[in-house]
């Protein structure tokens, strides 16, 4: 039986006979909007599927140990998938949602991997699979989010707070996007973040915090309060987000300068200039 494929997400579910409900089609979305995407065509397909379409896996060496990789053209919801390489073995970040001979030959040539991480569930994609052609790594889920998981497995390990995937790595829960998203500080000062903390397109010095990325609902003053003061016991200097956007520089200075300003708009300092 085939492994599905969610075509709107990209997420991976368990081999039946048919395709299953997708686990982040829970109907019409509520206005708490907690995660799910709303109603899904029904489209699924499958690794074999996938690996038959033209395409190639576009990656980048961002230097310091750090290398994405992105499918052209993309499929589902068409993240940046990072890789951090260190002397304990790889951590794979928010990882694709396909896997073939020429992604996994390239991940190969890179060092391989030996541990696998999401921001949240949104980016769960392919984890299983990832997980097993690498000789079945742990692959470390917030508890927070275990009801989206879309394909169970022993391989799975939920954390919360905090926890060391990979000696040196950092895991650090921030939530707001959903429950349990969650950032990853590397040894290098590198801050891997997914739709929590959104880089700006053409422009590097400012960053965003929102709670629905495609409907720019934006996070609250203390949500965007409590991830920054959280965030404040790790140094790091640059940050990378699964849109394919970085801060390259002052990271953390971005960060508190771009958080100063949506608590002071958000909270109504500014009303009387609207």
């Amino acid at each position: 039986m085939p492994l599905w494929i969610c075509d709107v997400c990209g997420l991976e579910h368990p081999d039946t006979p048919e395709p299953p409900s997708c686990v982040l089609d829970r109907g019409e979305v509520t206005i708490e909007e907690r995660g799910d995407i709303g109603p899904h065509p029904e489209h699924w397909s499958t690794h074999e599927e996938l690996a038959a379409l033209p395409h190639e896996t576009v990656h980048q060496d961002h230097g310091r140990g750090i290398h994405s990789l992105h499918r052209e053209p993309r499929f589902g919801i068409g993240q940046w998938s990072f890789l951090v390489q260190t002397g304990h073995g790889n951590l794979l970040w928010d990882p694709p949602n396909y896997l073939d001979e020429e992604v996994l030959e390239l991940v190969r040539g890179l060092g391989g991997v030996a541990a696998i991480a999401t921001s949240h569930p949104h980016m769960f994609a392919a984890q299983i699979s990832w997980s097993h052609a690498f000789g079945r790594i742990p692959v470390y889920v917030n508890a927070r989010d275990e009801e989206w998981v879309p394909r169970p497995d022993p391989v799975l390990e939920y954390w919360d707070g905090e926890t060391e995937p990979l000696p040196g790595i950092t895991l650090i829960h921030v939530g707001g996007h959903m429950r349990g998203s969650a950032v990853a500080r590397t040894a290098d000062g590198t801050l891997l973040a997914g739709d929590t903390i959104s880089a700006v397109p053409k422009h590097p010095a400012w960053v965003s915090f929102t709670r629905n990325y495609p409907k720019l609902v934006p996070l609250s003053p203390a949500v965007v309060r409590r991830i920054v003061d959280r965030l404040d016991a790790f140094d790091y200097d640059r940050l990378f987000v699964l849109n394919g956007y970085t801060v390259d520089t002052e990271a953390k200075r971005v960060v508190h300068r771009s958080a100063q300003s949506h608590i002071r708009w958000a909270s109504g300092e500014f009303d009387h200039l609207t």
